[in-house]
């Protein structure tokens, strides 16, 4: 279901194909996701270097 359906005054089946107000939407969600994949990354690879420091920090005992 598309999210204008109910709310939209011009809504007809098949005119998001065609509609400014939905491209609109559309472009506005594609930023919004690549701005979340950059703020993932970024936190993914701090974190991931983060543990790697706490990790080579930690007694190692030789193996008997």
């Amino acid at each position: 279901m598309l999210p204008c359906q109910d709310c939209c005054p011009d809504y007809h089946v098949g005119c998001h194909k065609i509609c400014r107000r939905w491209n609109d939407f559309q472009e506005g969600q594609r930023v919004v996701r690549q701005l979340k994949k950059r703020y993932l990354k970024f936190y993914t690879e701090l974190c991931g270097q983060t543990i790697r420091q706490l990790r080579s920090m930690q007694t190692r005992y030789p193996a008997r």
